[in-house]
């Protein structure tokens, strides 16, 4: 086959040119660190390599948004123990009230100071965040939780809870709804409530009781019919039981028995007690009934000594209650940790695959280095001396 002077140096120059642009694709590759500059260098390595940087933008999400839920879960138990400080402050002053020594305008003093605590714990409840939205107002962030109207604090904010996706399948509340924690605190002993009636005349006293059962069939009464004797009523006026009254003994309620209470001093005949299921009640409403049996003094010892107990019932539901709360928000925080630490070995995992697609084994690309030099120079050489061939120089 006859091969033509054109023919010659196009081959190569075209051969030059394929080496030349090897080399230029290796530096190209070395400048920029990654084996695939662009996708035509490894189509399937790129198009790996594209779902796994998707993959890891979503992960970078998921820890943004572990990061910022840890950060407002971390001030919300810092506001809720702040609460349970002053709960505690508020118990240490109901068992000094409790003091028997005590004049009324000494009781007086310290509801003045119950008044103060109860203040502070209404701005913890209508506290906002950076972001201007008040922290226990459930969805209703905009919306001032805790209002004072007549007299009394009103909730205006909703049952609901703020999330943040913080997992491809998990949800996680950072914020708390101001009625489950400051009014859903379960009265008395958390499972019923002693009160005794208004219109009683004797100076009985009735204890907070203990459970013995499933608690049904109330609410009961017990109704003196003399100063010694007692009947046992359900809520429907039937006579469960009776008994001879002696101050300090227990009397138990149902039939069987679910309830039991101790009632001391000395009733009058027509005095009546109750014990009932426990409803819920607010913390602002447990304050504000203390406040008023220190403002009411004791002018009636019996009905004093009674609300001071019922109180003391309320204020150790509302110190358990706020326990549990910030063990819920603490179990929250602890989820969190494990999802970081899993979403910080995924982003490892992520990287490293990319690297492995995408990135330069600079080992292998000296290597190729050095050969595409020397097939370029050998390259050169040869066409050079191609190139000089001609039947003239041997004339």
């Amino acid at each position: 086959m006859r091969i033509s002077t054109s023919q010659l140096y196009a081959s190569g120059t075209n051969g030059l040119l394929r080496n030349q642009y090897d080399l230029f694709k290796l530096q190209n590759q070395f400048s920029t660190g990654r084996r695939v500059v662009t996708p035509a260098d490894d189509p399937v390595a790129a198009a790996q390599a594209l779902v796994t940087e998707q993959k890891k933008s979503v992960n970078e999400q998921f820890l943004d948004n572990q990061g910022n839920a840890r950060s407002q879960l971390a001030e919300l138990e810092s506001l809720m123990k702040s609460v349970g400080e002053e709960l505690i402050s508020v118990k240490s002053r109901w068992i000094e009230a409790g003091n028997g020594g005590y004049s009324d305008s000494e009781l007086r003093s310290i509801a003045v100071d119950i008044r103060g605590k109860l203040q502070h714990m209404l701005g913890i409840a209508n506290s906002a965040d950076a972001n201007g939205l008040y922290r226990f107002a459930g969805y209703q962030g905009a919306t001032q939780p805790f209002v004072l109207e007549n007299g009394v604090i009103t909730y205006k904010g909703d049952n609901g809870a703020r999330q943040l996706q913080v997992e491809a399948s998990r949800y996680i509340e950072v914020s708390y709804s101001g009625r489950r924690f400051f009014e859903a605190i379960p009265e008395g002993n958390g499972v019923f409530v002693t009160g005794a009636a208004a219109g009683n005349t004797g100076s009985g006293v009735i204890s907070n009781g203990s459970v013995l059962g499933p608690f049904s069939g109330g609410p009961y009464s017990i109704d003196f019919t003399s100063a010694t004797n007692y009947e046992v009523r359900d809520g429907l006026g039937n006579l469960l039981s009776t008994g001879t009254y002696t101050s300090g003994n227990s009397i138990d309620i149902g039939a069987p028995a679910v309830a039991r209470v101790e009632i001391s001093g000395a009733p009058a005949a027509g005095d009546s007690f109750t014990v009932r299921a426990s409803a819920t009640e607010s913390l602002f409403t447990t304050l504000d009934r203390f406040i008023q049996t220190l403002e009411t003094g004791k002018a009636d010892p019996a009905a004093f000594q009674n609300a001071m107990l019922r109180v003391g019932a309320s204020l150790e539901q509302a110190l358990q209650h706020v326990l549990d709360a910030r063990a819920d928000v603490g179990a929250r925080m602890i989820e969190l940790d494990a999802l970081s630490a899993l979403g910080g070995d995924l982003d490892v995992q992520y990287q490293s695959q990319i690297s492995d697609l995408v990135d330069l084994d600079y080992t292998q690309a000296v290597s190729q280095l050095s050969k595409n030099q020397l097939q370029l120079q050998a390259a050169q050489q040869s066409f050079l001396k191609v190139t000089s061939l001609s039947l003239f120089n041997f004339l």
